[in-house]
């Protein structure tokens, strides 16, 4: 070996031994040591992602974090985090080690105080809607990050974000300012149509104020299509005009004999309408009639969905005598007012030359189903029974008011609401009766005598109160309506067919159904509106004015 390669030699091995000593000097762990003192891995991990790891003081990373050559002994292994206790404790490495440490850092508590302007607001912390509002302390919550949602209605919503430390007492205060606000009147068809706004805190009445935005906005009656829409609110007055559609269902009534006529009626309606096989109808209550000359009718109440019904009938021969008296059972407890059968026939109404109102031309009237109608008009203690029954007012009249007296003063409709009352009361066909019926009983059972002995009418107990008006030569001992009864009855049997309250039919008036016709003569009566066939149409009830009924057999 030459002098020259023999210097390189001893160059290179103390450069050697130079970069070995300063590796074993330095603070790393380097390359001589491990081999040296041997080196092993560690990894931790903890149930807190970010949290801070040291080992003897030296921060290494946040967990999760891979140390892979720590020398040989034993450390001290710190893992921290701001919202929780601090975690201490000693590690072990032995060379060629794999170690894996998982650190359970166990949770931190504050306190915090939520208040609002104005208070009671609701308050949504961390997405969960707490069963409180404003103003609150939260004693004991887990520190860390929160977010606190403040809500009342009619005010801006706020968001606020909050690092609550371990141990902290920390307060927010939301300013809730005022949103614009709009008034909202919906206007269902129908009118009885309830109506809902949806998913907000305050209840619908006819011109609510509500913050400006979108909501949704329910209408619903029964029977109909529930109409469901969002409606957009400007700032001031909103009108919403909301139309429901009717369900149907299609109705079949299959009838024993087939030739027997079939009606219905819809719901609480007065209107009686023909039956047509397959028929949509309204869905609901319906009445279902069948009437055939020789049976007994027949009423059926039918509930209709929109999968439709099918209903089956069969009518029953009947004999009938006439003169004969009823008197049906009230489920609500009590009777219906007495009936008298009226026989089939045939007798001529009217006078020649009569002008149309005062009198009805002459004709034929042919009645060729027997019927049963009502021996006096109705009292005003049988239309108590059904307006207590029912709710409604009852008419009061002065001078007729005792139980005894034919009710007065009620309107076409409420008639026609009482016949229907008795009706479901009794599961048998009460209406009022036609015209053609009551001018065929008035004339076929026409009495003879002096006017006072048959009915109540205008007479000289009258002109004791009202001096002016005209009346008959006699003297009946009622000044207004009589207790019913009171007089001679008809050739049928019928009081009161004379005098006391003219009495709703169930036909139009003249000119169309705007009015109907009132048939008779009251207790103000006298001259030619005592003629049986008298006649006048009215759309208002009147102290003169009262009914009697028809029971269909």
């Amino acid at each position: 070996m030459t002098d020259r390669n023999r210097n390189r030699l001893i160059i290179a091995a103390t450069l050697l031994v130079m970069l070995g000593a300063l590796d074993w000097l330095t603070l790393d762990v380097g390359l001589v040591k491990p081999i040296v003192l041997g080196a092993g891995s560690l990894e931790v991990q903890s149930n807190v992602d970010g949290a801070e790891v040291l080992l003897d003081g030296v921060a290494k990373g946040k967990a999760p974090i891979l140390m892979p050559r720590l020398l040989t002994g034993t450390y001290t292994l710190l893992v921290q985090h701001r919202f929780h206790p601090p975690h201490v404790s000693t590690v072990r490495i032995e060379r060629g080690m794999e170690r894996q440490v998982v650190i359970e850092l166990e949770p931190a508590f504050g306190v915090l105080t939520l208040a609002s302007n104005p208070a009671g607001a609701a308050i949504t912390l961390d997405g969960e809607r707490l069963a409180t509002v404003t103003p609150v302390t939260l004693e004991q919550l887990v520190a860390g990050e929160h977010e606190v949602i403040f809500e009342i209605f009619g005010r801006e919503t706020m968001t606020e974000a909050v690092a609550l430390l371990p141990d902290e007492r920390a307060e927010i205060v939301a300013e809730l300012d005022r949103l614009d606000m709009s008034e909202v009147t919906v206007r269902p068809n129908p009118a009885h149509a309830k109506v809902r706004l949806l998913e907000v805190p305050v209840a619908y009445t006819p011109g609510v104020r509500v913050p400006v935005g979108d909501y949704r906005i329910e209408v619903a009656a029964r029977g109909y299509a529930t109409n469901a829409q969002t409606h957009r609110l400007r700032k001031g007055v909103n009108v919403i005009d909301v139309t429901l559609v009717r369900n149907r269902g299609a109705l079949t009534v299959n009838v024993i004999p087939a030739d027997a006529n079939v009606s219905v009626r819809i719901g609480d309606t007065a209107e009686i309408i023909a039956y047509e096989r397959g028929m949509p109808l309204p869905t609901g209550r319906i009445e279902v009639r069948v009437q055939k000359a020789g049976f007994r009718s027949i009423l059926k109440p039918v509930t209709l969905d929109v999968g439709g019904r099918t209903v089956a009938v069969q009518l029953e021969r009947f004999d009938v005598v006439a003169g004969q008296t009823l008197q049906d059972d009230l489920d609500a407890g009590g009777k219906a007012p007495w009936v008298i059968i009226v026989p089939t026939g045939r007798v001529q109404i009217g006078e020649p030359g009569g002008d149309g109102m005062s009198a009805l031309m002459q004709r034929i009237v042919e009645i060729d189903q027997p019927f049963a109608m009502g021996i006096t008009e109705v009292t005003l203690g049988e239309f108590r029974r059904y307006a207590n029954s029912m709710g409604v007012e009852v008419p009061r009249v002065k001078g007729m008011d005792t139980d005894e007296h034919p009710i007065a003063n009620v309107s076409w409709r409420e008639a026609v609401g009482y016949t229907q009352w008795l009706t479901r009361q009794t599961g048998n066909i009460y209406r009022l009766p036609s015209e053609r019926e009551w001018a065929y009983v008035a004339m076929r059972g026409s009495a003879t005598g002096q006017v006072c002995d048959l009915g109540n009418t205008a007479d000289r107990s009258l002109r004791k109160v009202f001096r002016e008006w005209r009346i008959a030569d006699c003297d009946d001992g009622h000044t207004r309506s009589a207790p019913v009864g009171s007089y001679q009855a008809n050739g049928l049997g019928l009081y009161d067919m004379l005098g006391n309250v003219k009495e709703w039919v169930g036909d139009c008036g003249v000119g169309g159904c705007g009015s109907r016709i009132a048939r008779g003569s009251a207790w103000n009566s006298v001259g030619d509106d005592l003629r049986l066939t008298y006649r006048e149409s009215y759309d208002r009830p009147a102290d003169t004015r009262g009914f009697r009924i028809v029971r269909e057999l």
